[in-house]
């Protein structure tokens, strides 16, 4: 008798523990403990849900666009919203807050890899991690995965689990990191989210300027392209979003290196990606780039992202081939 209370007593005093440490967790600021990433996606955040921020050009995409589009050279409106390892869920979900909260802008320029096609490549370590996005749109877009994507019924129960988890800040999520960071990452979080803003939106990823030297081919880059459904529903409601909104949109190709090309040729990656761009540009009767732009290898700062003078010249090009001019 004496070990089932002990037993009992011991499980209520872990659950206690555990909700007096998530309360915790929830005082702590989270720029003092989250990583590197963090700043992009909290400034973008925190520019789409805030009034005031106008732009008549907004750039949406994963971190290649990110990197390679320049806001102040493009338009004095211009913002890239852009985020590492985002893909059609996070911008759908960045327009939708933006149109909430601003006028609408005149146009938008889309860049998604393939690969954020193929996978959900950081949805749940950055997307609902950092709490980007709110608890009736990470249920909404849980839901929709669930519904498209070809997941089993018990995997579908662990996930919902692990979402409740990230929606709390449970211990089991946060405290490692927290632990590991020793709470000593505000400063320099807070100075690249300064950095970020300063830049519109527009931010590099890979700093090796001899990368191609000792080139590894990214694992990403060498399987088949499989449409996720998911991510073909959400790229449409994206698009959808737009000429709802009759906002002029874009889907246009950030430049690849043939090194990279290389590596993708060797499998079925990009001839299937290009087909589907090309139907979606027949069902929405949209401007869709269908063809690829290659850079020297040079002009990247790794296998996949510009460097800033890559990024000067894609900007360029962009600006002259849509014939944007400053407002």
């Amino acid at each position: 008798m004496n070990n089932k209370i002990y037993t009992i007593n011991f499980f209520i005093g872990v659950i206690i523990g555990m909700i007096l440490l998530t309360f915790v967790i929830w005082l702590i600021p989270e720029k003092s403990y989250f990583d590197g990433e963090y700043p992009s996606w909290r400034q973008q955040k925190d520019y789409t849900h805030t009034e005031g921020n106008e732009s008549q050009i907004i750039f949406l995409g994963d971190s290649a666009f990110k990197a390679a589009v320049i806001p102040a050279l493009i338009d004095n409106s211009a913002y890239n919203l852009s985020l590492g390892g985002a893909g059609a869920i996070e911008m759908y979900y960045t327009l939708k807050n933006y149109l909430e909260h601003h006028p609408k802008p005149r146009e938008v320029f889309i860049s998604i890899a393939p690969m954020h096609f193929i996978y959900l490549d950081r949805y749940r370590d950055r997307t609902l991690y950092f709490h980007f996005l709110a608890p009736n749109e990470q249920i909404e877009s849980q839901l929709k995965i669930f519904k498209y994507d070809d997941i089993a019924l018990i995997d579908k129960f662990s996930l919902m689990l692990e979402n409740l988890q990230f929606m709390i800040k449970f211990p089991t999520k946060y405290f490692q990191t927290i632990k590991t960071s020793e709470l000593n990452r505000g400063s320099i979080n807070e100075e690249n989210y300064q950095q970020v803003a300063s830049e519109r939106g527009h931010m590099l990823f890979g700093h090796d300027p001899d990368w191609y030297n000792h080139y590894v081919p990214h694992e990403q880059l060498t399987v088949d392209f499989h449409l996720l459904r998911s991510t073909d529903f959400y790229m449409k409601r994206l698009l959808k979003l737009c000429t709802d909104n009759q906002i002029s949109v874009h889907v246009v190709q950030t430049p690849i290196n043939k090194m990279t090309y290389a590596t993708a040729q060797e499998h079925n990656y990009f001839s299937p990606y290009l087909e589907y761009l090309k139907g979606l540009s027949k069902e929405f009767n949209i401007d869709i780039e269908t063809s690829l732009n290659f850079y020297d290898v040079e002009l990247f700062g790794d296998h996949l992202h510009l460097n800033g003078e890559g990024a000067k010249i894609y900007t360029d090009k962009l600006k002259q081939r849509y014939k944007i001019k400053n407002q």
